[in-house]
């Protein structure tokens, strides 16, 4: 490595398209740990260069070399531990997600941290909550997915929909539920397959995962999805072989579990439709915010979410004949809702937040 050049780190996927946007503005090397995160960044990020960390290979493998050397290491993650021998280079965190929960015992597994880069108003607002008990270097740069959300077009869109075999005529779900445990993926996948009508073209995006470290369960379920897709055509079970904001830009709905993903929909102002189950409601969500000790007032707002759209629980059984198309209906009395989260999450519209990370990078550590 050259002085001045930046290693990018994360074991998990999840971290990868943030991590990817920084790059674009200030080059370096990607490191993991996970060949499936590696086959994931030369899928999506061919122009990214990547080493792959070895506990075994020690300094022979080329990622704990580049670590080694490095100025500066970028990351989403906490990796306290991990990154702790690593004394030579000052660390960044872009988080990664949209961080919906940082209670002050999530600020303080982040504020080993020599620069924290804060995606909008509400993680902003959060760590203000606790400045005086925890002494933080932060900037303000946005949220560093929107840098890679293409322009929706007419243009775009048949382009897309054609390459993934869906028909250009119907409307277009996004199915992006939650992670394996909480997440409604067994509930609710086969069942979407089954009783959507035949005018939406389905995209099915499970978590990554699921989709790149898949278990027996998971490739069992796929496989049976797959089997529905086929009989019933205009569907497409998406294993993240494309970023996310690709199917958002083509999307007229976004079923989710009101996570992350349907945060950043929000970007396109899309309808939203939001799936309760006994593993993840409205009310497991506030319980869980109860337990992180987040603020009330920030939990009140988190909770929110679920106003900016169509709601259904789901337990044994559902039906999704009649509510995608009710979603979509009544998705202009939940606008002024959906702003309004927005401006709280993110602020403002851009596309530019990788500028302003790689500045605050440049700023701060490489000096």
């Amino acid at each position: 490595m050259r002085a001045g050049e930046v290693v990018y780190f994360s074991k998990m996927f999840q971290a990868v398209p943030h991590l990817a946007q920084v790059s674009d503005a200030l080059p370096g090397i990607f490191v993991s740990s996970r060949r499936s995160t590696l086959k994931a960044v030369h899928n999506l990020y061919p122009g990214l260069a990547t080493a792959r960390y070895s506990r075994y290979f020690g300094q022979l493998a080329k990622g704990n070399r580049a670590l080694r050397n490095a100025d500066v290491i970028v990351t989403g993650s906490p990796y306290g531990s991990f990154l702790a021998p690593y004394s030579g280079a000052r660390k960044c965190t872009v988080f990664h997600g949209t961080y919906m929960m940082l209670s002050r015992e999530a600020l303080l597994k982040n504020s080993h941290f020599d620069l924290l880069c804060v995606i909008g108003p509400r993680m902003q607002g959060m760590i203000e909550r606790f400045a005086p008990d925890i002494a933080l270097n932060t900037v303000a740069t946005g949220f560093l997915p929107f840098c890679e959300y293409p322009e929706r077009s007419a243009a775009y869109r048949l382009e897309v929909l054609k390459r993934l075999n869906l028909d250009p005529a119907n409307r277009t779900v996004v199915y992006t539920p939650s992670r394996r445990g909480i997440g409604s993926w067994e509930r609710v996948a086969e069942q979407l397959v089954r009783t959507a009508p035949a005018h939406f073209n389905l995209i099915l995006r499970p978590h990554p995962s699921q989709g790149l470290t898949s278990r027996s369960r998971d490739r069992a379920s796929f496989k049976r999805v797959q089997a529905l897709i086929l009989q019933r055509r205009n569907a497409t079970l998406d294993l993240t072989s494309q970023p996310l904001p690709v199917a958002l830009a083509v999307a007229d709905l976004v079923v989710s579990d009101a996570n992350s993903p349907a945060e950043e929909s929000f970007f396109y102002d899309l309808p939203q439709f939001f799936i309760e189950t006994p593993e993840f409601s409205r009310d497991t969500l506030s319980q869980l915010g109860k337990r992180e000790a987040m603020h009330a007032q920030d939990l009140d707002r988190l909770l929110g979410l679920y106003d900016c759209g169509v709601s259904e629980f789901v337990d044994n059984h559902c039906d999704f004949s009649d509510s995608l198309d009710r979603a979509i209906d009544d998705s202009a009395r939940f606008a002024a809702k959906r702003q309004d989260y927005f401006s709280w999450v993110f602020g403002a519209r851009d596309r530019h937040a990788n500028q302003r990370v790689a500045e605050a990078i440049t700023t701060h550590l490489l000096v």
